[in-house]
């Protein structure tokens, strides 16, 4: 396959030349391209010279890949590397890293963009497929924002420094409307106001978790289990992204003054992105201070923002603190839905009050 150049605004596509070498260990030694993908490890300048004087170049000359070094258009510095590789029976799976200074800036992603297009339209292939280890985050942001729909998890399906790993596995058809898939709007930027910040879970916030569902109050109106433990706890700060990132929930930490206070929560429906449920919890030392309410005020304008035009949240008739909480939230008391609560422990579906927002 003849070696080509693409232009894509900003950035200058081309193969990879010997005097990229330098370039290349100075990326490929980069924690975190060490830590994700499966270049050698250790990265050694033989390491770099092989692969921009060898493996590169024969990979164009077999017809089997099509790897492109991404270069500022001005300035020419490297900015990352997207290439396809597997090229067969119109099918190719694409790859890609970005040199540390370049992340951030939508750089891989552009340049994923242009990759695709010229496979589809130049190679004329039918399908790209991406695979990356489940818990690379970045990696899959630039997939969906390039178009690419996660398709499921391959368990224990990829390889990397020795081991089996569970792997995301995802495609692009020629056919495909590219649309940015990312839940949420994608990459997330703390909210700040009302004296709160809204931020995404972390693992080490496991203890404060169980700290503020491991009491009689949350036992007695939050749909969680009950003893509340440490496992539970651990379990709900790790599946707090899959929510994210599939779109099923948008679980937002609510921190006052440096210290877990609480959390909201954004539940779109699916069948109207247009109308989303509204859910929050507050830590026992947090309460009586408008902690949930003000939570609420902070998060409505921002999913506002993603398309929502109506958000309602569930009360049990019998839980006046939280009635509370929505009526200084602003939300408006619409009726009483009998038996409209989702189930409890024991089985038993709560009478429950129904509030909604319309920003």
């Amino acid at each position: 396959m003849e070696p080509t150049e693409i232009t894509a605004g900003r950035l200058h596509l081309r193969p990879w030349q010997p005097e990229d070498a330098e370039a290349v260990l100075a990326a490929c030694t980069d924690p975190d391209v060490q830590r994700w993908t499966t270049v050698p490890s250790p990265y050694t300048e033989v390491d770099a010279r092989a692969w921009v004087e060898q493996i590169a170049p024969g990979l164009w000359a077999g017809g089997t890949g099509a790897p492109f070094a991404v270069l500022d258009a001005t300035t020419g510095a490297l900015l990352a590397s997207v290439g396809l590789h597997g090229i067969d029976g119109g099918r190719a799976e694409l790859g890609y890293w970005s040199a540390p200074e370049a992340r951030g800036q939508g750089v891989v992603g552009e340049a994923v963009g242009a990759v695709s297009r010229w496979a589809f339209g130049a190679l004329g292939l039918q399908r790209l497929s991406w695979e990356a280890e489940v818990g690379n985050w970045p990696s899959r942001a630039v997939a969906e924002r390039a178009g690419f729909t996660v398709e499921g998890v391959r368990r224990r399906a990829m390889r990397h420094r020795g081991e089996l790993v569970d792997c995301w596995a995802g495609g692009l058809l020629a056919t495909d409307e590219v649309v940015d898939r990312r839940a949420f709007g994608g990459r997330w930027r703390d909210l700040t106001g009302e004296g709160l910040v809204l931020r995404q879970w972390r693992r080490d916030d496991a203890d404060a978790v169980l700290a503020g569902l491991s009491n009689a109050e949350s036992a007695r109106w939050l749909p969680v289990p009950s003893p509340y433990t440490a496992e539970d706890a651990r379990a709900f700060v790790e599946t707090a992204p899959h929510r994210w990132v599939s779109g099923h929930s948008a679980a937002l930490c609510v921190q006052v003054d440096g210290q877990v206070a609480g959390l909201v929560v954004l539940m779109p429906s699916t069948l109207d992105r247009g109308l989303a449920e509204l859910g929050w919890w507050t830590a026992p030392w947090a309460r009586g201070r408008g902690v949930a309410a003000r939570a609420v005020r902070v998060l409505v304008p921002w999913a506002a923002g993603l398309g929502v035009r109506r958000f309602e949240a569930g009360v049990d008739v019998d839980n006046l603190a939280s009635q509370r909480v929505a009526e200084r939230a602003g939300m408006t008391r619409e009726g009483l839905r009998r038996a409209g609560l989702r189930p409890s422990r024991d089985g038993v579906r709560a009478d429950g009050l129904l509030y909604a927002l319309v920003p």
